[in-house]
Formats: C-alpha cells, structure tokens, sequence
C-alpha cells in the first residue's frame, strides 16, 4: 500500500472542493450580474406587457370601427351601440358585446387600477365590464372620417387625462414612462409621456 505525503494530501484536498475564499468571490460575481440583469428583466417584461396591451388596444378600436360603420360612421356618443346613455369608457364599450367583441379579455391589464382583471361573464349585459375590468379611456364625439390620427382610445390615466409614477395608483400603470394611443385609424402607439414628475402626459400628436 502506498503512502500518501501530506503535501499530495493537501493537494488532493484542495482539488475536491472550493475554498472559503473562491465560493465568497462566486457570490459576489452572482449578486453583481443579478443586480445588472434584474432591472433589464424588469424592463422587458413591462415593455412586453405594454406591446400586448397596444394590440389589445388595437382590437378593441377596429371593433369600434366596424360597428360604426354599422352606424353611419359615428362611433358611440351619447348612447352605446345598444342605446344605453354612455356616463363612461365601460358604458361605451359595453355597447360593442356581443357582436363586435366576445371577451372581456382585451380589456384586461394587469398591474392597472383601471382593469387589473376580468371575470369574461359576458352573455347578460349587466355583467359586462364592471369596474375594474376595463384599463382604455374612449375619446368620444368622433367618425369613421375624422383625422385618423386623431386619438380615440387612450391609455388609462388618473382620471383627469394626467399619468402617475406609481404603479398601482390610477393612471400609474407604466410608471409615468410611456403610454398607450389607438387612433381612429386604428393604428396603435406606445408613446413616452411629457411633463414633469409630479403631471405627466401624452403628447399631443396628430391633432395639434
């Protein structure tokens, strides 16, 4: 049997595993590239959330196109689709069930105060988009022939067409960053808000 030295000994020691020193250093290299990666998945994921809810957007403004022109071109104002006297967006859309859209989903945003989710109960018209399940602002009083770069449906704001910082908080969805227009053309934007930190806006683009 051969004799192992003490030197072959420590040898073998050190090859068998790390040492203090080299797992702390691993650590260390973890926790920076974690810290540089975090911000960027943030970041992607909310742009990613923000491009679905634009084709969503979308969808909703090509339904609201095809029932106007259903309805000498006039897109709800006054009264829905169903003659129900519009107080808001929900009472707008609702109009557009069952023949125009069939899920609630579009409507959905998650993270939104306006819309963070839908229950998809659609077939009584008193279950359709109930607060909390709508997150688009509609911009009445327009045709099928205004500017089709005309904004008709908006991102949903604090109420008075103003953004927040807050994610959670009405009209704070995207963080004040960015948000959402689908004109009457019905092409859809992801645009960066405007103003300062405390009112922040969508610019006013192509109705100057």
């Amino acid at each position: 049997m051969k004799k192992i030295t003490q030197n072959k000994l420590l040898k073998l020691r050190a090859a068998a595993g790390f040492t203090l020193i080299e797992l702390m250093t691993v650590v260390a290299i973890m926790a920076v590239l974690g810290g540089v990666a975090a911000p960027a998945m943030i970041s992607a994921m909310r742009n990613a959330q923000m491009e679905k809810a634009a084709v969503h957007g979308r969808q909703i403004a090509i339904a609201l196109r095809s029932a106007a022109m259903d309805n000498d071109g006039i897109f709800p104002a006054g009264e829905n689709f169903h003659g129900e006297e519009i107080a808001t967006s929900n009472d707008a859309f609702r109009g557009l069930f069952p023949h125009y859209i069939d899920s609630e989903r579009v409507f959905e945003v998650k993270k939104s105060a306006w819309g963070p989710k839908v229950d998809n109960r659609c077939k009584e018209p008193g279950d359709i988009l109930q607060p909390r399940e709508n997150h688009y602002a509609y911009i009445a009083g327009l045709s099928d022939t205004s500017n089709s770069d005309w904004p008709l449906i908006v991102d949903g704001t604090d109420g008075s067409g103003m953004y927040g910082k807050v994610r959670g908080k009405k009209g704070g969805c995207w963080e004040g960053t960015r948000g959402i227009y689908i004109t009457v053309g019905c092409s859809a934007r992801v645009i960066r808000l405007q103003g300062t930190d405390d009112e922040r806006w969508l610019p006013r683009e192509g109705y100057l």
